[in-house]
């Protein structure tokens, strides 16, 4: 029985404390197709609860949207088996005796209930579930979830404001707070925007599109005054999914593209104008990977590290029409590269130090 106590085979526990919108929470939800689940909201929590009974896992997420605790089930009544990896190298169907006997696993039973065997570490707490077919059952908790939200400069609006018109409880309403300084209206559930609406304050932000639980939540568009316009996905008012930005700022600039955590993300096209642009992989805002940069001298494409070229890279220069290939570093030029002029074909290599041409004497 190929067992072990290492908790970073415990894959399941990286989840615990996540928000939806973070790492590796969100890649796991794409993974097991969140969007296909349901959503149960308990009001006295309130907590989320979401089930996918076809991929055999529920969760509990708190207040925040942090993930509070995920069950992942052997198949049995509405659940069908979940295909994913276990803690600690488990598999359903295991027995509870053996499992108690491996020293190493560190499991303790829990006292008159011979169906259930448990584990603390990091403030977690997981829980083995058994039937006479053996473990059938997986749950892991987290001790405690609600301080991990960081939600500064990010709107969720919640009942604590005027009710101006209609029903801001479960039909549509209007809502605004501090003395008219930001308001909406749009549709409600369970005394918390949720469905289509739309948002502004008195800075001349607006938002207009999908709300879920308070939050900016599915399609929308954003105008973040003297900044920019964005129109896209949204999860809990982050820009997060598929969209395009355009910046004011940056007059004329825009960015159309993958977004993750507010930020872009992913493959995407940054243009600066129609013969000033970027296609490639960005990650913080920058491009980050493999890309190519076009400008009115060429363009240059390989791998690029924090908006600037580091690795092997081909570079075409227009007006010369020479093609220049070898490695940079952060931007700079170093070692040997190779020119071939594209004219005749005829190569030649020249050595840099330092983006400094180096020549023989």
């Amino acid at each position: 029985m190929a067992l072990g106590p290492k908790e970073k085979d415990i894959e399941l526990s990286a989840l615990m404390g996540k928000r939806i919108f973070q790492s590796p929470l969100n890649e796991w939800l794409e993974k097991y197709s969140y969007k296909t689940a349901t959503e149960e909201l308990q009001t006295d929590g309130p907590i989320l609860i979401i089930k996918n009974y076809e991929k055999g896992y529920s969760m509990f997420l708190d207040i925040n949207m942090t993930l509070n605790s995920i069950s992942v089930y052997n198949k049995g009544g509405k659940y069908q088996s979940f295909k994913g990896k276990l803690p600690l190298n488990l598999k359903f169907g295991m027995k509870r005796d053996s499992l108690y006997q491996a020293v190493d696993l560190r499991l303790e039973d829990v006292e008159d209930n011979p169906y259930v065997l448990t584990r603390k570490w990091n403030n977690q707490l997981l829980q083995l579930l058994f039937t006479s077919k053996g473990l059938n059952q997986v749950n892991v908790l987290a001790k405690d979830t609600i301080y991990n939200a960081d939600d500064f400069g990010f709107i969720r609006l919640i009942y604590n404001g005027t009710v101006e018109s209609g029903d801001c409880d479960s039909l549509k309403g209007k809502m605004t707070w501090n003395n008219g300084a930001a308001e909406y209206e749009g549709e409600w559930e369970n005394n918390l925007p949720h469905g289509k609406g739309y948002f502004k304050d008195q800075n001349n932000n607006w938002y207009k599109g999908d709300f879920k639980y308070g939050y900016f939540w599915g399609k929308g568009q954003l105008s973040v005054a003297n900044l920019y316009l964005y129109q896209g996905d949204f999860i809990m008012s982050r820009r997060q999914g598929n969209g395009i930005c355009k910046f004011f700022i940056q007059r004329g600039e825009r960015y159309e593209g993958q977004w993750k955590e507010d930020k872009m993300n992913g493959l995407g096209k940054y243009m600066k104008n129609s013969k000033n642009y970027y296609y490639g992989n960005m990650s913080n805002d920058k491009y980050n990977g493999n890309g190519k940069l076009v400008t009115p001298d060429g363009w240059i494409e390989g791998p690029f590290r924090n908006g600037l070229p580091n690795g092997f890279l081909k570079q075409y220069l227009d007006r010369e029409n020479v093609m220049i290939e070898g490695e940079w570093v952060i931007g700079k030029r170093e070692g040997k590269f190779k020119f071939t002029n594209m004219d005749n074909k005829k190569e030649s290599y020249r050595f840099f130090e330092n983006d400094i041409e180096i020549i023989d004497k």
